[in-house]
């Protein structure tokens, strides 16, 4: 695998992350008659608060989440290495 292709399945693995979050988010918002999302207030202030709150400073159950996705992502890089 070169590096082009490298970042191709990499970038692939990032569309499936924003596409998994993107479904779950949509599936918490109420729909609008004229097709959009409303996203309940709850929901607003509780993701506000996890952007605004470094990843040190996260629960161990967010954290235990990311380290999950860089799971995935170290996988395909250990991968490149193993083949280059």
């Amino acid at each position: 695998m070169n590096v082009q292709a490298l970042i191709e399945e990499l970038a692939a693995k990032e569309h499936e992350n924003w596409a998994r979050w993107m479904t779950y988010l949509f599936s918490k918002c109420e729909r609008q008659v004229d097709g959009s999302l409303l996203i309940p207030s709850a929901l607003i202030q509780h993701w506000q608060k996890e952007i605004d709150t470094p990843c040190s400073k996260l629960s161990e159950r967010y954290k235990q989440s990311k380290r999950n996705e860089v799971v995935h992502i170290l996988t395909i890089i250990d991968e490149y290495i193993k083949t280059n």
